[in-house]
Formats: structure tokens, C-alpha cells, sequence
């Protein structure tokens, strides 16, 4: 079995687990839910998925072995993690602007003014849709 077909089938796995862990969701009360529940749109995401992966299982190519993956693929995926566990601390817009400021140091930008700048216009425009726009309510860590 080569590479391609070991990894579509643990991401297809991967996609069962998840798939099933859906139908724990609440299920919203009559009067509120509007359409689709919340389980409709990550079980459509992991059919997709799951299908892909079939995919790959049955027609993907042989391939030759890959290139190393550079450490700052890993260094990347461990900022989402700290920003993940830094969100109920600090709420949403705190652990943004760490990961965002954080972020773009790591790839290398260097002038702090620039990386505030951009980080705060990502944060206003992500407030602005969802809160003002969407009255989506943030997570606000141990602010609130």
C-alpha cells in the first residue's frame, strides 16, 4: 500500500469519527433554528472530505517520495494551537492580535508598525462583520 492510500484512509477515519461526533450537537429549539442546524455545515465539510479521500484512495498517483516538510509548517500549526488555547483567556480579539502580530514575525516581517497595523485592520474587519454585522458574539475570555 503506498503513501497516498495509507493517508486517505486515515483521513477518511479521521472524517468518520468526526462525522459521527455531529450528532451530539444541541439541537436548537423550534422557534430559533432557521434552516439547516449546526451540525449541517461541518457534516457537509467532512463528506466532502471523506470523498476526496476516497478519491485518492482508488485513483491518486504513485508518487515519488515527497520533499522533507519545512520546519515552519510545524512552527505554524503550534501558533494555531497557543492561539487556540489563548482564546478563553484572552477572548477573541486578544488572542487574534498575539497570533496576527505573532504570526507574521514568525514568517519574518520585522517592522512592528506594520505588523500592528495590518493586525489591527484584520481585527476591526473580523469585529465588524460579526459583531456589528452578523450580532455574533465573540468569545471574550476572562474580560467578561
Amino acid at each position: 500500500m503506498n503513501s497516498n492510500r495509507v493517508a486517505a484512509a486515515a483521513v477518511a477515519a479521521v472524517a468518520a469519527v468526526l462525522f459521527a461526533l455531529t450528532f451530539g450537537f444541541e439541537k436548537l429549539p423550534a422557534g430559533l433554528a432557521g434552516g439547516f442546524g449546526a451540525e449541517a455545515f461541518p457534516r457537509l465539510v467532512l463528506g466532502v472530505i471523506a470523498a476526496l479521500s476516497v478519491l485518492l484512495f482508488f485513483y491518486g498517483p504513485a508518487s515519488e517520495p515527497q520533499a522533507r516538510i519545512p520546519a515552519m509548517v510545524y512552527y505554524t500549526a503550534g501558533s494555531l494551537v497557543a492561539f487556540m488555547a489563548l482564546v478563553p483567556l484572552a477572548g477573541m480579539l486578544g488572542a487574534m492580535l498575539v497570533f496576527l502580530v505573532g504570526l507574521g514575525y514568525l514568517w519574518g516581517e520585522r517592522r512592528a508598525w506594520f505588523l500592528l497595523l495590518v493586525s489591527a485592520a484584520t481585527i476591526a474587519a473580523i469585529w465588524g462583520i460579526f459583531v456589528r454585522g452578523f450580532a455574533i458574539q465573540l468569545p471574550q475570555g476572562l474580560w467578561s
